[in-house]
């Protein structure tokens, strides 16, 4: 079988060969300070694999390819192929991604493994996530692993926060345009050898203030635009994280991990009537312990765990009388909080040439209003297994499956909200059937192989979420009878290799048919959701990665792809999904110079997209161009100069409450110790 057949085997290899070595007599006592050291980073210390080893449609993204260089998560993403962008302003800015067609609320997106996704039912917002406090991004553009609960439409993505992989600690401070600033701190230690340690804190601001091109309020007449400068943007954001890790007798870990974050926000409103006093506040708390044993039978690891989570968010409405500068009477909070605990357990069998995850886990959590509407409560509790496996035929061929089973009980906790025509009170949920996914897929590749492939066909489903079900928010109306949005989801693909292995060309062929989406259909101001949504998204993914010299390498990636809408509703019948060009590409190149200086440049470019689902309202095609000089001045030391949006690129969409920025410069000071 071969040595490394997904990230998570890797992982799980890794752990496996530690764990046993341990069950044949290694004692804690007896164990030096270095090995103590590579068993408490065993999950991430991996060799690189060959493009056979890696899941097809998984990538993973490490520091380099942030750090200095003035992106967001949605931006860092987006220069993957099949992954489109969405980010309606400067820092911390609402950002979301799509991924192969598929809307960014079907994509699980979890930090350390916990969702973040909320009962509002809509995507999870990638703005406020600092990337200074991630250690490295997973993606999976296929499905949901079982490791994450599987349930989800169009995929994953991770982050996974720092820890004690290195002993010492870093700085990291960046100033920059718009009065921003970022500053983070790491320390990693271990206070005995069977302890390892890590904490990092960060702070990021910016005042948002940049220029841009004002419509007056009337789109299509030029005649009155005019540049104007964006108020009441400001964020700022502080966070941190800490891992605790301990090796017990017997070969046993225990792994205790802590994420906070705070953010305060102002809410520009729109372009012809920017706001005041309109603000977000976000607070989000995350605690999870793990425990890991040896191998059992020299070939069984266990790991139990438990995740809690504390959410809470809270937005003050903007009026047109807003920007005059005093506050309307009928100005209002409203927001959601909620807590969520997570129990589960994994099991992972390794033989010879099979390797099997199990994973059965329960969630408990209960939602609220907040602000101004206090009166409504929602519960949900779930419990699910998740399984995957990996049979190995031959050294040439495997075959990979996995599958998941989802059962939710929701339950009303007062019932009560407000609607423009007066209060509306649900007094009992819908009761809710199996949600189910599953998914097949066979692996051609020999390990060091110069060509591998893999076909795959699965059928994956995203429940609706609390609100889309019961309306939590003043004007949002209930429908409880919704039904689980489903896609059945078809890939091939493959790779190649120069014989020299210093090119890698890969492409592959998707193909997802979505039904039962959810709309929401607005009517008197009160808005309700519906499955009345399909859509058909097919398309091809290209990338070359390339090293022709030793000084310069580069990456090319393109994406073209027929995002359709197949909707009940005959109007957008056959219309193109919002938000999705047909084609787009990422390219991107760095020169590694004399006197320890690198230079790397890339670019992003899409073609014209439609906001809305009567394609009627068409923004044009869009380069982003990026840049950054580095220089390392000493082996700990790292300078950073970047320029984003080298175009000065000024439009934005009519329709996005925070226009895009124009140009903007960084500078970066990285010290390791």
């Amino acid at each position: 079988m071969r040595e490394t057949s997904s990230p998570i085997a890797a992982a799980n290899a890794v752990r496996f060969c530690v764990a046993l070595a341990f069950a044949f007599g290694a004692n804690v006592s007896a164990v030096d300070a270095a090995e103590v050291q590579d068993l408490g980073v065993s999950e991430i210390v991996e060799p690189p694999p060959s493009p056979a080893d890696v899941a097809p449609s998984y990538e993973e993204i490490k520091p380099e390819a942030w750090e200095g260089r003035g992106l967001s998560a949605a931006e860092v993403l987006s220069a993957l192929p099949g992954i489109q962008s969405y980010k309606q302003g400067g820092m911390g800015s609402f950002q979301t991604v799509s991924i192969r067609g598929i809307a960014a609320r079907n994509i699980l997106i979890c930090i350390d493994g916990v969702p973040v996704n909320d009962a509002g039912g809509g995507a999870a917002d990638l703005g406020t996530i600092d990337l200074n406090n991630i250690e490295r991004i997973e993606v999976y553009k296929d499905r949901v692993p079982a490791k994450f609960g599987g349930a989800g439409l169009g995929g994953a993505i991770n982050f996974v926060t720092k820890n004690s992989l290195n002993k010492g600690g870093r700085v990291l401070a960046t100033i920059g345009s718009h009065n921003s600033f970022e500053g983070s701190a790491q320390i990693s230690a271990s206070p005995k050898d069977s302890v390892q340690f890590s904490a990092t804190i960060s702070a990021r601001h910016s005042d948002n203030d940049y220029e841009f091109l004002n419509r007056n309020g009337t789109a299509y007449n030029k005649d009155d635009d005019f540049m104007d400068k964006r108020e009441n943007a400001e964020f700022t954001e502080y966070s941190g994280n800490l891992k605790y890790r301990v090796l017990h007798k017997g070969g046993y870990f225990s792994t205790i991990s802590t994420s906070i974050t705070h953010t305060e926000a102002g809410n520009p409103g729109h372009e012809s009537s920017q706001t005041k006093v309109a603000e977000f506040v976000g607070d989000n708390a995350q605690v999870s312990y793990r425990l890991e044993t040896p191998a059992l039978l020299q070939c069984l690891l266990l790991e139990a765990g438990v995740a809690g989570k504390f959410e809470k968010n809270v937005s003050g409405s903007y009026y047109p009388l807003d920007y005059i500068g005093y506050s309307y009477p009928d100005f209002i909070h409203y927001g959601l909080a909620g807590y969520r605990l997570v129990p589960e357990l994994i099991g992972t069998l390794i033989l010879d040439r099979l390797e099997a995850t199990i994973r059965a886990a329960a969630s408990a959590e209960t939602w609220g209003a907040r602000g101004t509407i206090r009166d409504f409560g929602v519960s949900r509790y779930t419990a699910s297994i998740a399984a995957n496996g990996e049979f190995a035929f031959t050294k040439w061929l495997s075959l990979f499956a996995e599958g998941n089973i989802l059962k939710t009980n929701d339950e009303i906790d007062g019932g009560k909200f407000l609607m423009p025509t007066g209060t509306a009170i649900i007094s009992d949920a819908e009761t809710r059937d199996l949600s189910y996914a599953g998914m097949v897929q066979a692996k051609l590749g020999k390990k060091d192989s110069w060509f591998g492939g893999n076909i795959s066909i699965g059928r994956f489903y995203r429940q609706p979420q609390l609100m889309e079900l019961y309306g939590v928010y003043q004007g949002v109306l209930s429908n409880p009878k919704l039904k689980d949005e489903t896609a059945v989801r078809f890939e091939v693909g493959g790779f190649v290799q120069s014989p020299s292995k210093k090119s890698t060309l890969r492409a592959t062929y998707f193909d997802t048919r979505l039904e039962n989406g959810i709309y929401w259909i607005v009517s008197t101001n009160a808005m309700k959701a519906f499955n009345v949504d399909a859509a058909n998204i097919q398309g091809v993914e290209l990338e070359l990665n390339s090293k022709p010299v030793d000084f310069f390498e580069t990456t090319m990636r393109g994406t073209i792809q027929d995002p359709r809408d197949e909707s009940k509703i005959r109007l957008y019948t056959g219309k193109r999904l919002p938000g999705e060009p047909v084609h787009s590409y990422y390219v991107e190149g760095k020169f590694y110079l004399p006197l320890h200086f690198d230079l790397s440049f890339d670019v992003n470019y899409r073609t014209h997209i439609y906001t809305d689902r009567g394609n009627k309202i068409r923004q044009p095609d869009v380069a982003r161009y990026k840049a950054a000089l580095g220089y390392n001045p000493w082996e700990s030391t790292r300078l950073i100069f970047s320029l984003t949006n080298i175009s000065d690129e000024t439009y934005t969409n009519i329709y996005s409450p925070n226009p895009t920025p124009g140009r903007e410069w960084h500078f970066t000071i990285l010290q390791n110790f």
